[in-house]
C-alpha cells in the first residue's frame, strides 16, 4: 500500500514477519498493481473459492461476524451468486436434517428448474434422475458408511502389496487383518 511494487523486496519484508511464500507468489499477487486495475488504496480481498464454498455450506449461524459480512458482500454484488446460496443452503438443510417432508424435494427441483442457475438446472436434472435412490437417502436410516469402510480398507492393502505377493497371501492378509 505503500507503494513498493518491488517483489524481492516485498518478499524479504514480509519473510522476516514469517511468511514462508516466495518471491514468484509476490510477484503474481504484485501483477494488477502494475498494470493500474487495481487503486494502490484498495486492498485485496483474500478469497478462495474453498472459503466461499465453506461460508455457503455452513449453517449461517456458525459464521463469525467476517464470514457472513464477506458473504453478504459477495452476494450484493452477484446476485446470481446470492440465489445459488439460497438453493444450496435448503439442499443442505434437507440433507443435513434428513428432512423428508412430502414433496420438498420436488418444490427445490421445481424451484430450480424454473429460476435456478444453468449449473444448479443440470445438478437438478441429474437429481430427477436418481430422485428415488436420494429420497430414499433422505427417509431411511441405514447407511453404506460400514461397507465403504471395509472397502477402503481392502483396497489400501491390495495397494501395500502390489507387486510383491500373489492373490493367495493378499487373501489371507484381507481376512486376518482387523
Amino acid at each position: 500500500m505503500e507503494g513498493c511494487a518491488n517483489a524481492s523486496a516485498l518478499t524479504r519484508e514480509i519473510q522476516r514477519l514469517g511468511y514462508r511464500g516466495n518471491v514468484n507468489t509476490v510477484r503474481r499477487h504484485l501483477k494488477p498493481y502494475r498494470n493500474g486495475a487495481i487503486p494502490p488504496t484498495a486492498p485485496l480481498p483474500h478469497l478462495t473459492v474453498r472459503r466461499v464454498t465453506d461460508w455457503i455450506m455452513r449453517r449461517p449461524e456458525r459464521l463469525n461476524d467476517v464470514e457472513r459480512k464477506g458473504l453478504d458482500e459477495l452476494c450484493e454484488r452477484n446476485p446470481a451468486l446470492a440465489t445459488t446460496v439460497d438453493y444450496a443452503r435448503r439442499l443442505a438443510l434437507m440433507v443435513r436434517d434428513r428432512r423428508s417432508e412430502h414433496l420438498a424435494l420436488d418444490v427445490w427441483m421445481a424451484d430450480v428448474r424454473l429460476d435456478g442457475q444453468r449449473e444448479l438446472r443440470t445438478l437438478a436434472n441429474g437429481m430427477r434422475r436418481d430422485r428415488a435412490a436420494i429420497q430414499a437417502a433422505l427417509t431411511t436410516t441405514y447407511t453404506s458408511g460400514a461397507v465403504e469402510g471395509n472397502v477402503t480398507r481392502v483396497k489400501l492393502l491390495k495397494r501395500q502389496m502390489y507387486g510383491r505377493a500373489n492373490f493367495d497371501l493378499l487373501r489371507r492378509r484381507i481376512l486376518l487383518s482387523p
